[in-house]
């Protein structure tokens, strides 16, 4: 925890972007496109069948390319956001060799952070106590791995396309990792599965290592920020009470956006988020 409490003005220069608001680009102009909105610091997509700017396979000459675009863009790498394929749709050893070399590709980009699912996206009555526990088999051994280059492994958990699709099997996936995977917090998969993304952060902010942000109602993640019912001022207030130093990703991948471009709509919730520290700014001042 930090000796006291971090201000607003942290949390506005505390702003990424993924790369997967870009998925129709190329990875090199999707950095660009991100470095134009005054961002510079990125999570890199490898999302299968999603955004591949990472390849989720982790092919040897397709990192190359992708490790040359990250360098020569200037931007800092926080973290690659894979899809390997899951633990409980795919035999452990082939999982853990494209982690290994995912994570090789992370330090050599300098990102310090490896972000696996938490589960397949088979269904949600697969969410047995023995698939629970070969997830948190895979992980474990997957973070070892990551860490032998020196780079983080993290779950995101809940997400509510995968096996554990909300925070009771998130946590029960997390108990079985027992502190040795920290925790990708999406506020829009917490929204969707019908909690209150503020309110549930709380007690799980020792475990979170970094957030991503969308917008979300029950039932749905893919809305543009402030098209949803999150109160993102609420959310701010709660990670930033609860010691979190961490950077605030907007992972914009939406449906039916209000926007006319895909550039608008990434443009339009820095501002938001930006608006919101900065009140934050004000409220500190004036209790100080």
């Amino acid at each position: 925890m930090p000796s006291s409490p971090p201000t607003a003005t942290d949390v506005a220069t505390r702003l990424g972007v993924s790369t997967v608001c870009f998925r129709q680009d190329d990875l090199p102009t999707a950095l660009e496109e991100i470095a134009s909105l005054g961002i510079g610091a990125v999570d890199l997509a490898a999302l299968r069948g999603l955004c591949e700017h990472v390849d989720p396979d982790a092919d040897p000459v397709k990192l190359r390319h992708a490790a040359n675009a990250v360098k020569s863009s200037g931007v800092t790498a926080l973290a690659v956001n894979a899809d390997p394929q899951s633990f409980d749709e795919q035999d452990q050893a082939t999982v853990l060799d494209r982690v290994a070399r995912l994570a090789e590709f992370c330090a050599e980009v300098s990102s310090p952070m490896l972000i696996l699912p938490c589960g397949s996206n088979a269904g949600r009555d697969t969410a047995a106590a023995a698939v629970l526990d070969v997830l948190a088999d895979g992980l474990l051994r997957a973070a070892d791995l990551a860490a032998a280059v020196g780079v983080t492994l993290s779950v995101e958990a809940p997400h509510y396309l995968r096996v554990c699709w909300d925070l009771n099997l998130g946590d029960q996936l997390l108990a079985r990792l027992q502190g040795h995977v920290p925790l990708v917090y999406d506020t829009s998969h917490v929204r969707a599965s019908g909690a209150d993304p503020a309110e549930a952060f709380t007690a799980r902010s020792e475990l979170v290592n970094h957030v991503q942000l969308r917008d979300a109602v029950p039932g749905d993640i893919r809305r543009a920020i402030g098209h949803g019912d999150i109160d993102f001022a609420e959310v701010l207030d709660a990670t930033e009470l609860a010691g979190y130093t961490g950077y605030y990703v907007l992972e914009l991948e939406t449906h039916n956006s209000p926007y006319d471009s895909k550039r608008a709509e990434v443009a339009a919730g820095l501002d938001l988020m930006r608006q919101l520290a900065g009140a934050r700014t004000v409220v500190r001042k004036e209790i100080a």
